[in-house]
């Protein structure tokens, strides 16, 4: 039941929070391994980057383009794919991470052995979690990086659809190709995981003292959920970063990236080319994005979870 709660709780967040990820996926690939100014000494690759070119140079900015070239239905683009990747990582993300936490595998003897227990399991149900559900995150940051004209932003993957895109890299590549960036997804999601969770757990049992907090399940949840994801964001987003280029490369025919061959080669080029504002791309809409789905998703978890004890007379 855990499982189910906590999938239905992330797929319930999803639905709100995928146009920031349309725009933070857009954000991240534009002008990707270009300089931010031209002539720069020593740089193969010199295009200049400004904010007058870039239909995405901020969030509201990224709405307006997205509405006049791909309209309203542009802003829940890979949609299906995106609520199937959150339901397939957080039934077992967060499945495990409650069956941890019933079984007190996450309380230490202090405080801070709490915490780093909760950052372990918060981590390692993460990476479990995101080895089921790499295929689903792959088709959905293609399908969100699809676009036209100075619309269109990094390698322009042509799917028609979630299925229609899974079926398609199976023929092509066989299983192999379904997992094509998987490190990216895995670390990505085990610093985002162990920062979420360990804050959230423990924002919840400070705020836990408090009586306006005693007083409801989901007001507790929500405050520390607003914590939860401002630290989330911080330090996932290089990661974030550095899944999306991953995943939305172009391969070549014996099914190698394009541009990166792996985690640290994308990371050292996107330093070396864009410096510290290119892994940080994407940083306001990612908040917008994981700093509400983390407070729906968290809180719908909590929520579902109390009406489950009271059904069941837990």
């Amino acid at each position: 039941m855990d499982f189910l709660l906590g999938g239905c709780a992330a797929t319930c967040a999803g639905f709100f929070s995928n146009p920031f990820d349309v725009i933070k996926t857009r954000q991240q690939l534009h002008g990707e391994l270009l300089q931010r100014t031209s002539g720069a000494p020593g740089t193969t690759n010199t295009t200049t980057t400004t904010p007058a070119s870039n239909p995405y140079s901020s969030v509201v900015r990224s709405f307006r383009s997205i509405l006049r070239s791909e309209g309203v239905l542009g802003l829940q683009k890979g949609l299906v794919s995106a609520l199937a990747f959150q339901f397939a990582m957080n039934s077992v993300r967060l499945g495990i991470y409650q069956t941890a936490e019933n079984c007190e595998w996450t309380r230490g003897a202090s405080p801070a052995g709490t915490l780093l227990r909760s950052i372990g399991w918060g981590g390692l149900s993460g990476v479990i979690g995101s080895t089921v559900a790499c295929p689903f995150y792959m088709v959905k940051t293609q399908i969100q990086a699809r676009s036209h004209g100075k619309y269109a932003v990094g390698y322009q993957h042509r799917h028609t659809g979630t299925l229609a895109a899974l079926t398609g890299i199976y023929r092509e590549r066989g299983v192999r190709g379904l997992w094509r960036g998987y490190p990216g997804i895995v670390t990505r999601t085990a610093v985002g995981s162990s920062a979420q969770l360990a804050t959230f757990s423990t924002c919840k049992d400070l705020f836990g003292q408090f009586e306006w907090a005693r007083d409801s399940v989901a007001v507790n949840a929500f405050a520390a959920s607003m914590v939860s994801g401002f630290f989330t964001c911080v330090f996932m987003s290089p990661f974030d970063v550095i899944a999306t280029r991953l995943f939305n490369q172009g391969v070549d025919a014996n099914g190698r990236g394009l541009l990166y061959r792996s985690v640290a080669d994308c990371f050292t080029k996107t330093l070396r080319t864009e410096g510290l504002h290119g892994l940080y791309k994407g940083f306001v809409p990612n908040y917008w994005r994981i700093a509400p789905h983390t407070i729906l998703n968290l809180t719908f978890w909590d929520q579902f979870k109390a009406w489950r004890d009271l059904y069941y007379g837990y």
